[in-house]
């Protein structure tokens, strides 16, 4: 009986065992058939080439003129006016200091010595004038006093009663004749000196306020002080500015230099400010060879303009330089062009899909390439984001 026992428990071991390895098997059995399942799923299903419900962005190639731009930036700012003396010489008083508003023909700064040059011709003007006067009255009277003393004598010489008195007297008469004579010749010729050295004193007077206008600096501008290169007792050089002022009225626009080389390139160039387009003229740049060899360049280039109350000083430009200007250029937007290694592609449109075609690019911008081969007008061209 403890035999069968133990063979019963053996045998349900046993079947234990088998029951867990089917178990196992058919587990393994499902597992695959779902994988070959998925497999044969993936495999009917086609590859996208754009996600489902996305459009794509496309142009079309199209004929424009076209230009490469190169663009400067810049800004609006008042023209500078350097004021300087017409002479040299040591300054005096300056008037004006930085940030000070001034008006046209207001004195900003002197030489010294003019001034009281002026003062001291005028003031020895007035006295020679009363000096001049004062000695011709001196010379008037005695003509009168000699004219008298004629009178009496011819009056003495006709109640003579001799022949002797009446001679002595007739001489009186003819000395006081000469005296009266030779007096008023004097006063003739002292007036004539007289005039001479007032006419040379009034002439020194106007030469020296000449002078001393040359010796006074006024404002040339409406504006504003924005440099000073002046203090009083400084030795100023004619002709060297010394006082910088900003017209507010004239405005121009200023970038960084921009050499000849470029502006003579340029088929043509605008200023875009606040949005608007402007023509604008380069202004003249003195720069000679020498300078460019030794590296001496100006820190900015200066362009005027088309004057409009719109714009203000301080605005920010963009200076559009055009180049390679091409007409009825073959185009494209620019970010519809991609390159691999030296290679350049777009992508063009055959119905939903994209072919791949090779092209040969020309004048490029920002926002238009040219198309030399590859495509024609009215091609339909994928555009990326």
């Amino acid at each position: 009986m403890e035999y069968f026992a133990k063979r019963e428990e053996t045998m349900n071991c046993k079947v234990q065992k088998y029951r867990v390895l089917v178990m196992g098997l058919l587990i393994l059995s499902l597992m695959g058939l779902s994988a070959c399942g998925r497999q044969e799923s993936t495999a009917n299903v086609p590859k996208l080439k754009d996600p489902v419900g996305v459009d794509v962005d496309t142009a079309k190639v199209k004929k424009m003129n076209l230009s490469s731009v190169n663009s400067y930036s810049g800004e609006v700012v008042p023209d500078m006016v350097g004021a300087y003396f017409a002479n040299s010489g040591q300054a005096g008083a300056v008037k004006v200091e930085i940030g000070d508003k001034v008006k046209k023909g207001q004195l900003l700064a002197t030489l010294t010595g003019s001034e009281s040059t002026v003062k001291d011709l005028q003031k020895e003007l007035e006295s020679q004038i009363a000096e001049n006067a004062e000695t011709n009255a001196s010379s008037q009277s005695k003509i009168e006093q000699l004219n008298i003393e004629l009178k009496a004598v011819k009056k003495q010489k006709k109640q003579a009663k001799n022949t002797k008195d009446k001679n002595n007297l007739g001489k009186q008469i003819v000395q006081k004749q000469e005296e009266i004579k030779t007096e008023r010749l004097r006063l003739k010729l002292q007036k004539q000196t007289q005039k001479q050295y007032i006419g040379e004193l009034k002439s020194d007077i106007a030469n020296a306020k000449k002078t001393s206008k040359l010796n006074r600096l006024y404002s040339p501008v409406n504006g504003e002080v924005i440099a000073k290169n002046l203090a009083p007792g400084d030795f100023v050089t004619g002709g060297v500015s010394v006082i910088t002022i900003a017209d507010m009225d004239k405005t121009q626009i200023r970038t960084e230099y921009i050499g000849s080389s470029v502006l003579d390139r340029a088929s043509g160039y605008q200023a875009v400010i606040n949005g608007k387009k402007y023509k604008v003229t380069a202004q003249e740049q003195d720069v000679s060879q020498m300078d460019v060899e030794m590296g001496n360049l100006p820190t900015s280039t200066y362009f005027d303009y088309e004057k409009d109350a719109n714009v203000s000083v301080g605005d920010s430009v963009t200076l559009e330089f055009y180049n390679n200007a091409t007409e009825d250029a073959l185009v494209v937007p620019s970010n519809a062009v991609f390159k691999a290694k030296s290679e350049h592609y777009v992508y063009r449109m055959d119905g939903d899909a994209k072919k791949k075609v090779k092209v040969t690019l020309g004048t490029k911008t920002d926002a238009y390439t040219q198309i030399m081969s590859g495509l024609k007008e009215g091609d339909v061209v994928y555009v990326q984001d």
